[in-house]
């Protein structure tokens, strides 16, 4: 297929159906022109594949096998690009053998707050981690034919209210934090396509907002692909194609292809930029057009690289030598969460796994020797006292036990923020009631974001598996009795408690998400303003031990470049992951006290000594000047840090770097505010001057609009009733999935009934009339919004409104 020959032979309706996707993962294919369709799974840790197009056009269960991996906040952990490469390389044969041609990720979102119910799927709060991390998943997919989404673009950093949100942030913030990571990506990942995101950014629609998709994404970074919207993230059809995101999915919207059409037709749609759009979904399908595909997807070769990654990826939090186990002793293990591991999250991510390896079945299948008491019911919260004292009637005959503990599905999941950062009840009264018996207690920890451990002190071994995958079982017995040493590294910082984390109780309350933290996020605002942590972002111990010495530094060539030498001095082979921080010179412009700049992860032989470079861009070290509106590297001497995690410094050296002398475009009061002072109480009127306009006004939540939250129908008689209907339904979905006998069939189907709960709630009617494939029009939506205001005449009017296909008799012909 010739893309730019093909386009100057469609017909208008052609057109507007191209740029509407169908059948819940594809684009329309046009026969008359031998135009195919791309196909699309969810990722980003693995394929979500739907049986049936005509089946099953929007679901989260019942899919065609496919291998669990880590997700991204495990691969992170690990601190080594090439486990998610490999990764991104096996989803692809996997891909290929399924006929998808893009997978849907990975997500290089910054994790700003640790309640983000999606957090599991992202990598860090750290955009240089995170970046390189999603960059090398897109090498592993794109390398290997096919292509990846990167999503969500961009401020997507909240699940509440995703759907309607606004994310209003300071343009340091956004260019040095937030698109940062996705900077990188773009840049050295090349994917063929991006996402945009739900909400909004400072008061535009990701999927409408020109600014984001044309200046930063195409005119800044140079990326050359598809932009397409998140599933029922189009408001404005022809306002996203203006902006530059050419594909609306999951489609089959006649809106959609009636504006378009009247668009062009009525000429308030210039046909060249329709015409831009057309030709590059075009060009991606053509790419594709040599790609074999796959007889074989591996499954078994990927089980056993799954358990890999998950190994290298978890944390050893704390050790008072307890670990390892030793094989020649029977242990007492507690926890339901032995049997019945969490290794993914839910939602749309939720994979069915080709096999499953729990840690009770690796246990067996190594034929360790171990005594079990369940503790807890995983799907419960509540705590069972009769379980409780069956473990501690079993502790009696035991010095220490395994715990195996962490957050389930019922409390972390998309699409709905975690109300704290507590274990469940039923985990925590058993953890208790353990610590008081005094035996020595490893505590194995599931979840995809961090938790408060108020006993941390009170117990001797945490080891932190986050969610490792389909073959997580194989994992923990690998770290628990010693056959690896544990060698992740935390990539997000983990906070003593929730409130210790900046502007924690306005996360998440209402539509306008205000960062008012600016690019304090994460270890910058610990480290800077000296609060102190749980376990700060960099931590991870090891069964061996490492020292460093001989830091050189220099500077050349537009480069710094930094060098030292780390031994294992300990008995054991093990990896170590040698982290680079530098800190900028003191001036008048507010910065973090230092920020991750490189970090390479290293195998050393026991006595062995390697030497370990890097090269960092002096570009790098450069700050977005607002008044500048551009990047501006700061003339002095900066700190080089080369450190064991974000908080301990082991060495350091300092370079004097030539810059530029720019005047500071912040006021006394804003440079003392966030230079240091009091972070936690930032004005509105200090942070419109760091924003440069004025914050939105707090929207009331009547009368309803297309844009409420559907949660909100509770403010009217007409809104309880259809918000009741629909509850209705889902309790329905629930009652059937709690009768279904088969246990894994079970768990899968509770979580999607949980997950379209989550959905109906935070959703707005404009979005689910968007991701519906066509089943619930946007003017019967209009209509129900109507009668929930009261209007029921005008409602009714809306619902019976026929809306005409443009593309009606090509879509008969297909």
């Amino acid at each position: 297929m010739d893309p730019e020959k093909t386009l100057k032979e469609m017909n208008l309706e052609e057109k507007v159906l191209l740029v509407v996707g169908t059948k819940f993962m594809y684009t329309n294919a046009l026969p008359r022109l031998s135009v195919p369709s791309l196909r699309f799974s969810d990722g980003p840790h693995g394929l979500r594949v739907q049986s049936s197009p005509e089946k099953l056009q929007n679901g989260v269960s019942g899919d065609l096998p496919a291998t669990a991996f880590p997700t991204a906040a495990a691969v992170a952990s690990g601190w080594d690009p090439e486990n998610a490469r490999r990764i991104g390389d096996a989803m692809a044969r996997e891909a290929r053998f399924y006929g998808i041609n893009i997978v849907l990720g990975p997500g290089a979102n910054i994790k700003r707050n640790p309640r983000c119910g999606r957090n599991f799927e992202y990598y860090s709060e750290d955009p240089l981690l995170s970046g390189k991390m999603a960059a090398a998943e897109i090498r592993g997919l794109e390398n290997a034919g096919v292509g990846a989404c990167l999503k969500h673009f961009a401020m997507n950093n909240a699940e509440n209210f995703r759907f309607i949100g606004d994310s209003i942030v300071d343009m340091r913030a956004a260019r040095e934090i937030y698109l940062k990571s996705f900077e990188i990506a773009v840049k050295e990942g090349a994917p063929r396509s991006v996402m945009s995101a739900y909400n909004k950014v400072n008061g535009r629609f990701c999927a409408e907002n020109s600014w984001l998709l044309r200046d930063v994404l195409r005119k800044d970074w140079g990326f050359e692909g598809i932009v397409m919207t998140d599933w029922g993230g189009i408001s404005d059809k022809v306002a996203s194609i203006k902006a530059g995101d050419e594909l609306d999915m999951p489609g089959d919207t006649v809106i959609c292809r009636r504006h378009l059409y009247d668009g062009v037709k009525d000429g308030s749609l210039d046909e060249a930029v329709l015409d831009e759009a057309v030709l590059g979904i075009l060009k991606t399908i053509d790419s594709f057009r040599d790609v074999p595909k796959e007889k074989d997807p591996g499954f078994e070769e990927h089980h056993k690289l799954a358990a890999d990654v998950a190994a290298d990826c978890a944390v050893l939090l704390k050790n008072n030598g307890s670990l390892p186990l030793s094989e020649n002793e029977k242990v007492l293990v507690i926890g339901d969460l032995f049997r019945n591991m969490r290794y993914q999250g839910s939602g749309s991510s939720m994979i069915t796994p080709a096999f499953l390896t729990t840690p009770e079945d690796a246990f067996n299948a190594r034929g360790a020797a171990y005594d079990f008491a369940p503790g807890y019911v995983e799907t419960e919260e509540a705590p069972d006292e009769k379980l409780i004292a069956e473990a501690l009637a079993k502790a009696e005959n035991y010095d220490s036990a395994v715990v195996f503990a962490g957050l389930t599905d019922y409390v972390e999941g998309e699409a709905g923020d975690r109300e704290h950062l507590l274990l469940p009840d039923n985990q925590l009264a058993l953890i208790d009631a353990l610590i008081r018996t005094g035996k020595k207690i490893v505590l194995v920890l599931f979840g995809g974001s961090p938790v408060e451990l108020p006993f941390a002190n009170s117990i001797d071994s945490i080891l932190l598996m986050t969610l490792p995958g389909q073959n997580g079982g194989e994992a923990v017995y690998r770290l628990l009795y010693g056959e690896v040493s544990p060698s992740g590294r935390l990539a997000e910082t983990w906070p003593v408690v929730y409130g210790d984390v900046p502007y924690a109780h306005d996360y998440s309350v209402t539509g306008a998400e205000v960062y008012k933290e600016s690019i304090f996020v994460g270890y910058r605002y610990y480290s800077t303003f000296g609060k102190a942590t749980l376990f700060p972002f960099g931590h991870g111990l090891s069964y061996t031990k490492f020292k460093y010495d001989d830091l050189v530094l220099s500077e050349k060539e537009g480069k710094i470049n930094v060098s030292c030498s780390v031994t294992n001095v300990g008995s054991i082979g093990g990896k170590e992951v040698v982290q680079i921080y530098i800190g900028g010179p003191a001036s008048d412009v507010f910065k973090p006290e230092k920020e991750l700049k490189a970090f390479k992860k290293v195998f050393i032989k026991p006595g062995e000594t390697v030497r370990v470079t890097f090269d960092i861009p002096l570009d790098d070290l450069r700050y977005y000047n607002v008044r500048e509106e551009r990047f501006v590297l700061e003339d002095g001497e900066y700190r080089v840090l080369v450190c064991r995690d974000a908080e301990n410094v082991i060495l350091s050296g300092t370079l004097r770097i030539p810059g530029e002398s720019v005047p500071s475009p912040y006021s006394e009061k804003a440079v003392s505010m966030y230079g240091g002072g009091d972070l936690e109480h930032v004005s509105d009127e200090l942070y419109e001057e760091l924003f440069g306009m004025k914050l939105p006004e707090k929207k009331p939540p009547l009368p309803l609009t297309i844009e409420s939250r559907i949660s909100d129908f509770k403010h009217t008689a007409c809104g309880r009733f259809i918000l009741r209907c629909a509850m209705i339904y889902i309790g329905g979905e629930m009652k059937k999935a709690r009768r279904t006998k088969d246990p894994a069939k079970k768990s899968q189907k509770l979580k999607a009934a949980i997950f379209a709960r989550k959905i109906m709630e935070t959703n707005s009617m404009r979005s689910l009339s968007m991701a519906s494939s066509g089943r619930l029009p946007l003017n019967v939506a209009e209509g129900i919004v109507s009668i929930a205001n009261g209007h029921i005449l005008k409602g009714l009017g809306s619902i019976m409104k026929k809306i005409k296909d443009p593309s009606k008799k090509v879509i008969k012909k297909i």
